[in-house]
Parts: structure tokens; C-alpha cells; sequence
């Protein structure tokens, strides 16, 4: 009888959710294992996969609260023979009060449907206000047609506008989100006026940072990206200064007729600089195509080398772009590299951070944009071919590296 006791005790310890303590004890082992691999670390390497599952092992997903479950979310995301079991444990703790928690976690998973099956339970009535801006933010990533079932309900989401700053940053996508969801032209100027009018009250009062994220919120809504206009529009005009190539290029408009992978990017940018392995990569892929890889900037007064030469300050335009034509040799960019007249943080495109990348179709018009240089070759080809077919024009074949 004692020793069946001491067996149960035994296995209700092991099973007990992990401490906060035990957690940070857990993650640190995987970071260890991400250290040692360096550049050689992949997510789909078996031995990462059993590094996690060894540190799950012991901890039953049906005792953690949505707390716990978030906390250890980069444990069990990873592994093949884990990811299932928590999935489902974030499914049934949307039955609860975490019902809010688990579903914007579940979009973050490509559970979309999921998602939207547990939101459409609740309705928007029940979201807190001060956590709309972040449910928007989400929403705006999904497709348009997964947004079309609340075209009437989203425009009714002004009416409940946060005061403060930070909430009202929160808001940015909201705009985009209206235009995805098929809300009519004259809902969504509307909507979008009464946004900029509350973040303009504030921006008046405010001080220091919150001012500057408020005059940075005001520049980009008042851009083509944040008036929701960019994704199926023509392209936002830009002035090309000068392109490493020596193409007769003055706008994107001179390349219509191919598809257009722009890249913002800077030299003083490590990300940036970073990604030139995979932008490579996606211009040798699409050799012969009509796809044209561009490496656009705006002069920053310097060039920052990665040998000896340092940073060069450069006294003018003209400087720059003869010091940018010898960084150009120096790091072996096959692409064309651009500068334009507006700054590389282009609002029109609601650039925020680099790098970022817009893809423009054919036809002119701005098919993705909020891209990474660094995403997966295999996404990255698909919406390229995808454009290219569009266009009735040839591409490769897909990607399967």
C-alpha cells in the first residue's frame, strides 16, 4: 500500500507543470545545443528535435495553464513528436478564458482555421479594448478571403480607438486590415481620417520617444502602405538617383513587364548585409527570367565597408555612389543596387526596419510586400512563379532544396 503510494506522489511530481525556474533551465539547454551548432544550426535537425524532446520529457502538456504553455513555446514548436500534443492542449485551453491567447497562438502556428473557429465563438464584442490593436495586427496577415466574413463588423472597430499612444501604434495595420476584408472605399477613408485625428492629438501633447513613434506612425498611415492602399495597387513612385548596372531606370516603372523583388536595405545594415547569401541565391534561380532583384537604398552620407576601408564618409551624392560602385565590387553583389530620392524607411511601402522586401508584379502593381530576403527560397519562388504565370510569362520550376 505505501510503496503504490509512493509511486503515485512519484509520478504527480513528475507530471507537475515545470517552474518558471525549471523552464529557464529547459530553454537554456536548447540555446546550448543552437550555440555549439553555429552556422551548422537547423530547425529540422534530428538532434535539435531530440535535445527538445528530452527537456518535454516529464512534463504533461494537460497540467500547464496557458501561461506555462506560451513559456515553453520554443521547446515544443520544434519537434516533430511534441508539436501535436501541445497543439491540442492549446486547442482545449481555448475552451477557458485563455480562449483569446490561444487563438492568436494558433495563427502564429498555421492553424488559421482553428483560429478563426474559436474567434467567431466570441466575436469581437468580447476582445478587450486594449488588446484590438494587437488582434488587428494579426488579422491584417491573414488572406482576404479569410477576412471577408467580417467585413461589416471590422469598420465598427473605430468606435472603440484607444486614447494612448502605444495603443494607438497598435493600430497601424487596421487600415490594410479594411481594405483586405472588401470594406467599401468610403467606410475605409473614413475610418483611416479618424485614425490619423487621434494620433495626430496625441503626437500634439506627446514628448520625446512616444513623439517620435507618433510622428513615425503618422508618416507611414499618410503613405500609400498605411492608407491600406499598396497590396493590388499600382507601385508607389519612386525616384531612382542612380543603379550600379547603369540601366536607364528612373522609376519602377521602367522595369514593368518584369517582376520587381525590392530589397531596402543599407550598408551600415547587418541583417541586411547578412541576407546577400540568400538574395544571391534567388538571382542565380531566376537567371534568364523576367525577374529583376533590386538592392534599394538611400544616401546615408557614408558607406560602410567590410574590409579594411571601414566606414567612408562621403560629402555628397556623387561620392556615394562611386564609393557604393566599389562596395558593390568588393562584396561581389550580382544584382543591381539603386538609390532613390526617398529615404530607404519608405513609407509608401511602410518600411519600418530593413531589411524589407516588396515584390511588384508585371503589370506595375504591388503584389507582396513586409518580405524578408532571409524567408524560405521555396515561399519566396512560389509567389514569384506565381507572378510570373499571372503574366503569362516562363518560370522555373519550383523549389524543392
Amino acid at each position: 500500500m505505501m510503496f503504490t503510494l509512493s509511486l503515485t506522489l512519484a509520478s504527480n511530481l513528475l507530471l507537475a507543470p515545470p517552474t518558471e525556474e525549471e523552464i529557464k533551465t529547459k530553454i537554456d539547454a536548447a540555446m546550448t545545443f543552437f550555440r555549439e551548432k553555429g552556422d551548422d544550426f537547423s530547425l529540422e535537425d534530428p538532434e535539435f528535435h531530440a535535445v527538445l524532446d528530452a527537456q518535454l520529457e516529464g512534463v504533461d502538456p494537460s497540467e500547464c495553464d496557458m501561461a506555462t504553455v506560451q513559456a515553453m513555446r520554443m521547446l515544443w514548436e520544434y519537434t516533430p513528436n511534441g508539436k501535436p500534443v501541445w497543439v491540442d492542449r492549446v486547442k482545449a485551453l481555448a475552451r477557458g478564458d485563455a480562449w483569446l491567447d490561444a487563438a492568436l497562438m494558433l495563427v502564429g502556428m498555421d492553424e488559421v482555421d482553428a483560429a478563426l473557429e474559436i474567434g467567431s465563438m466570441h466575436g469581437f464584442a468580447e476582445i478587450p479594448d486594449d488588446r484590438l490593436g494587437e488582434v488587428i495586427s494579426v488579422l491584417a496577415q491573414l488572406e482576404d478571403t479569410q477576412l471577408e466574413m467580417m467585413k461589416y463588423e471590422l469598420p465598427l472597430l473605430i468606435d472603440r480607438l484607444p486614447s494612448d499612444g502605444p495603443g494607438l501604434y497598435d493600430w497601424m495595420e487596421y487600415p490594410k486590415l479594411l481594405v483586405k476584408a472588401g470594406v467599401d472605399s468610403k467606410t475605409r477613408k473614413a475610418a483611416h481620417g479618424k485614425l490619423v485625428a487621434a494620433i495626430e492629438v496625441v503626437a500634439g501633447a506627446a514628448e520625446g520617444r512616444e513623439k517620435r513613434m507618433m510622428d513615425s506612425a503618422l508618416k507611414v498611415l499618410k503613405g500609400a502602405a498605411g492608407r491600406g492602399e499598396l497590396i493590388g495597387f499600382d507601385a508607389p513612385k519612386v525616384e531612382i538617383l542612380w543603379n550600379s548596372m547603369g540601366q536607364e531606370w528612373c522609376c519602377f516603372g521602367c522595369m514593368k513587364g518584369n517582376v520587381v523583388v525590392v530589397d531596402f536595405w543599407a550598408t551600415w545594415c547587418g541583417p541586411c548585409v547578412g541576407s546577400f547569401p540568400q538574395v544571391k541565391e534567388l538571382v542565380e534561380y531566376y537567371k534568364g527570367y523576367n525577374v529583376t532583384v533590386l538592392g534599394l537604398t538611400s544616401p546615408q552620407g557614408a558607406v560602410n565597408f567590410r574590409d579594411g576601408r571601414g566606414q567612408v564618409k562621403c560629402a555628397n551624392n556623387e561620392e556615394e555612389f562611386a564609393q557604393m560602385a566599389e562596395y558593390v565590387k568588393a562584396m561581389d553583389i550580382t544584382w543591381p543596387i539603386a538609390f532613390a530620392k526617398e529615404d530607404v524607411f519608405n513609407p509608401d511601402f511602410g518600411v519600418r526596419g530593413i531589411p524589407h522586401v516588396a515584390i511588384i508584379g508585371a503589370d506595375g502593381k504591388t503584389a507582396h510586400n513586409n518580405l524578408d530576403p532571409r524567408d524560405p527560397m521555396a515561399e519566396k519562388v512560389k509567389k514569384i512563379n506565381g507572378l510570373l504565370k499571372k503574366a503569362g510569362l516562363p518560370h522555373p520550376a519550383a523549389y524543392e532544396g
